[in-house]
């Protein structure tokens, strides 16, 4: 079928670029663009059936003002002083003209003598904007213009001021990460044009592959944005650039699989187009296998309950296809037109060289896989023990960049009053009849009882029914801390539903550190759900094209291994070594998904060459030697593309990035360079034909004569 394919591209080489070029443009022109489905607030992909969502949902209709949010504007002297009379009274007038300035959106300006803290050193004044957090323009056009306004009332006083708060900060995070996406999208655009520029020394193999994938991240993009708006979900903002690493990274990876196959073919002597038939219907193989897994590993996030995972997936999965798509049919069309001169202006096409580090890499692993496969498993396992102590974060305050005015006054509001301060806690009781005022006094008294509470100031809340009541909180500590989580799932809820049990009433808690507690519920179940589901597809994906049932099972243990020496050594660097509390929440299952995924890539690479060596007829160990011989270089350069592509998110100066860049780069090296090409082929070496069970030694294939591969010796 491959075959058939690369002759058909090959012979309608400018029709098919031609048909390329017109989708590209037809769906860019019509889709909406990518932003306009992005949201950052990630308590919005909660679904329905959890606590805080369900509160939420109460408070939409009990109380309409509910909607509102509260933005903190903390009030400081210059000077690092204590705040004096004569501040004091400015501040209140502060208050004042900020709501008679008729702010879009602001619907109360609040502040007395309740919200100066301990020291006297600040004032908080809260802000009451009629809107939630929507991600987005929206929330950096309404913080940008609370910022000018205040700015303007305290010019030439001994004041300054720093608004923080769940939108202003989520507007101070989306504008870090578009400036984010434009710094990785160049790191990103550089490292695919300069690598391979450096491995087949020619500016044409650099230039021309990158032109083809951005044509194909374009058309991607458009696709993603239409059917994200077709079927009505959002994506992360903040995981929204790994589109962009994985078209042009494993873009770039398809395509040097190919583009190593056509110059190992021209190396043979072979000339013509039709060699990139060939190349096509051999490093096909692999690309489609490698492709199908990688997309159903994607695919497997939509088995999440929580959003952030399951909008992810269509749009990854389109990445994945896409390029598959593009790396069959687009690719070759470039090649062939363009040729041997591919290689302009290296010689190194023409003839096999002497010594390379593959050849020596082959021939270890052929004369002593035990050694081999021993050393590998040691450095794995010895990076696998930082595992046990893996902790996983859910502040994603502490994970900002923390030069942006929110962050700063988040950071002031935290210490001179308390993190809590910023997101209180709301709890609503419901009813089927009306509250008492005895009711009313003893839930306020029931609440106020629990550890670490302490109820706002001033009545609580009734709908106009009577049958709903809202009481806010204010817990201690960071609101999203383990600490508080943990305390929210363990003390805080169960108290309050044996008040709302005093009460006969039912009760809902909502606000940052509830939905947060949910969150983690929501991920710890996606984990035990989409690793085995993953597993089990690409188990599956494996056996059918190894046409083996034992080669997938030791290939899953590998990258099993390799998964969690990536979380091992992920977390010696940041928790062990720099002495973050943990790594942000969504690191284990981006690991696993790009690691798992990404690393079976390269292991289908090898072992499909491995199965082409032993039916050419080779002995096992033999067929070990040869295959990373005329592989390994593949590979390697590959895992180098790919791991400096999610590397280069370290430079986006963000702290979730930092570690989701690194750990994805350190599991791709650790794929590329001790699983896929030491400890698989060295093991394949061990097991012999027994690695292709239940059909032990394949078919020798006749039309691959063992003269034409085997090494000189």
């Amino acid at each position: 079928m491959l075959n058939k394919l690369g002759i058909f591209v090959v012979k309608n080489r400018w029709r098919v670029i031609a048909v390329w070029v017109v989708a590209a443009i037809a769906i860019t022109a019509f889709a909406p663009k990518l932003s306009s489905v992005t949201s950052s607030d990630q308590t919005s992909f909660l679904p329905n059936k959890y606590d805080s969502v369900q509160a939420q949902k109460i408070a939409e209709k009990a109380f309409p003002q509910s909607k509102d949010d509260v933005e903190i504007l903390l009030v400081k002297r210059q000077d690092g002083g204590k705040l004096t009379a004569a501040d004091h009274a400015t501040i209140t007038k502060l208050a004042t003209q900020l709501k008679a300035a008729h702010v879009s959106k602001v619907a109360a300006v609040i502040t007395s003598d309740a919200n100066v803290s301990k020291d006297d050193s600040a004032q908080i004044v809260q802000v009451v904007v009629s809107t939630q957090v929507t991600g987005g323009t929206a929330d950096v056009n309404l913080t940008k213009s609370i910022r000018e306004a205040v700015k303007k009332l305290v010019v030439g006083s001994d004041l300054t001021t720093g608004l923080t708060g769940q939108i202003s900060q989520n507007a101070d995070s989306s504008s870090s990460f578009t400036t984010a996406t434009k710094i990785v999208t160049m790191a990103t655009f550089l490292l695919v044009i300069i690598l391979p520029g450096i491995i087949f020394r020619s500016p044409v193999a650099a230039f021309a592959p990158v032109i083809a994938v951005s044509l194909v991240y374009s058309l991607a993009s458009s696709l993603i944005a239409l059917a994200a708006k077709t079927f009505g979900f959002k994506i992360s903002d903040q995981l929204s650039i790994l589109y962009t690493v994985v078209l042009f990274g494993i873009g770039t990876d398809y395509i040097l699989f190919l583009l190593f196959r056509y110059r190992e073919k021209l190396r043979a002597g072979d000339r013509g187009r039709e060699v990139v038939a060939f190349a096509l219907s051999r490093a096909g193989e692999a690309i489609l296998s490698a492709a199908l897994v990688v997309a159903a590993a994607f695919a497997a996030l939509g088995f999440s309950d929580f959003g952030l995972f399951k909008n992810l997936a269509p749009g990854l999965v389109i990445c994945v296809l896409t390029m598959l798509v593009a790396v069959l049919t687009l690719i070759p069309a470039v090649i062939a037109i363009i040729g041997p001169k591919i290689f302009w202006p290296s010689k190194g096409w023409q003839k096999t060289p002497k010594g390379t580090i593959s050849k020596h890499v082959g021939g270890l692993i052929g004369r002593r896989p035990g050694w081999v496969a021993t050393g590998s498993l040691v450095i794995l396992l010895v990076l696998a023990f930082g595992y046990t102590e893996l902790k996983t974060s859910y502040d994603f305050s502490s994970q900002q960049p923390q030069k942006t005015e929110s962050a700063k006054a988040y950071n002031d509001v935290a210490r001179l009053f308390s993190a809590g301060a910023i997101s209180p806690t709301e709890v609503y009781f419901s009813s089927d009849t009306p509250f008492t005022p005895t009711q009313i006094d003893m839930a306020s008294k029931e609440l106020a009882a629990i550890p670490k509470t302490t109820l706002a100031g001033g009545p609580a809340g009734l709908s106009k029914d009577g049958k709903t009541l809202q009481v806010t909180a204010y817990l201690a500590g960071n609101a999203s801390s383990t600490a508080t989580l943990d305390f929210m799932n363990n003390t805080f809820r169960p108290d309050v539903q044996k008040a709302s049990s005093a009460l006969g009433a039912k009760a809902y808690v909502n606000g940052e550190s509830a939905a947060f507690a949910d969150v983690r519920s929501a991920v710890n179940r996606d984990l035990a759900v989409i690793l085995p589901a993953a597993a089990i597809i690409i188990f599956i994906i494996l056996a059918v094209l190894l046409r083996s049932a034992l080669a997938p099972l030791y290939l899953l243990f590998a990258v099993a291994l390799g998964y969690t020496a990536t979380l091992g050594g992920t977390v010696y660097l940041f928790q062990n070594i720099q002495g973050n509390a943990g790594l942000i929440f969504f690191i284990p299952i981006m690991v696993y998904i790009f690691v798992v995924a990404i690393g079976t890539d390269y292991n289908i690479l090898v072992m499909t060459r491995l199965r082409e060596e032993v039916r050419a007829g080779l002995k096992p160990r033999e067929a070990s030697d040869v295959a990373i011989e005329h592989s390994g270089a593949t590979v390697a350069s590959a895992g180098l593309i790919l791991a400096g592509t999610f590397g280069s998110l370290a430079l986006a100066g963000i702290s979730l990035l930092a570690q989701l860049g690194f750990a994805v780069a350190f599991g791709i090296v650790l794929s590329a360079f001790i699983i896929s090409t030491l400890l698989v082929p060295s093991v394949a070496a061990l097991l012999g034909y027994k690695v292709w069970w239940p059909g032990h030694k394949p078919a020798v294939d006749k039309n691959r004569p063992v003269k034409k591969i085997a090494r000189k010796k």
